[in-house]
């Protein structure tokens, strides 16, 4: 049990990290380059093309998601917005673990590691194909650069 909540600390203290970051930074309202405010430059593929990666807009939506404006989480990047929510939920998770030292009673069917991959990537398209449909449908996109 004390190893269950050693590891319950540190997927608390991950989970923690990543969010207050994102509580910490402004979300930007073109929907992408929030992860400016780190200190990263500009994405490549915007810079090159005028249109996101399959990541753009995922800072932006933790940033939102934190802030409890799911709809500017979902719009920034989809795939973004789950993950963050996800953050979340394994965050409650842990503290729960650290407070029983049981894992929570939540029934998850088991999925292989290869249906992971899969659900992960089709999430990942999906949300990249979702922000460039809506930045070009808003005018958001492409960017001037």
């Amino acid at each position: 049990m004390r190893r269950r909540r050693g590891w319950a600390a540190v997927v608390f203290c991950g989970c923690a990290v990543v969010l207050g970051i994102a509580a910490w930074l402004t979300p930007n309202p073109r929907g992408y380059g929030t992860h400016r405010q780190l200190g990263f430059g500009k994405c490549g593929m915007l810079v090159m093309t005028g249109l996101p990666c399959p990541t753009c807009g995922m800072t932006t939506a933790f940033a939102y998601t934190v802030r409890g404006n799911l709809l500017r989480a979902f719009l920034a990047q989809p795939t973004g917005m789950v993950l963050a929510l996800a953050t979340v939920a394994t965050a409650l998770g842990s503290i729960w673990v650290l407070i029983t030292g049981r894992i929570p009673p939540v029934r998850v069917p088991y999925i292989t590691p290869y249906r992971l991959f899969l659900v992960l990537i089709v999430l990942l398209l999906g949300g990249w194909a979702f922000k460039i449909a809506y930045g070009l449908a808003t005018g958001i996109l492409p960017d001037p650069g």
